[in-house]
């Protein structure tokens, strides 16, 4: 006899990120934690630059992920008031 060893089915969902490396935050936490980055990246003549709202975890691993890929990178905080609206990236409702 064989046995198999024990599993549940659907176990655990698996939820795709966007972004890799990024961490998932509940609503709660965006409105009080969460603050605005302004996120440049060079690649070549190439120029990026946006302004997204994260958490400061996942504004490190994002950082980290871009330095791998691109020329020069910053990621660094600023104020509500300093977002250019034109290039901001709001959060996914």
């Amino acid at each position: 006899m064989i046995k198999y060893p024990l599993y549940k089915k659907n176990n655990s969902r698996k939820n795709t990120l966007v972004y890799p490396g990024l961490t998932t935050v509940s609503f709660d936490r965006i409105i009080t934690y969460m603050q605005y980055y302004y996120v440049l990246a060079y690649m070549g003549k190439h120029c990026y630059r946006h302004y997204v709202q994260l958490d400061p975890e996942s504004a490190d691993a994002l950082h980290d992920v871009l330095v791998s890929r691109y020329d020069l990178v910053q990621v660094c905080a600023v104020k509500h008031s300093d977002v250019d609206p034109a290039i901001l990236i709001a959060p996914a409702p």
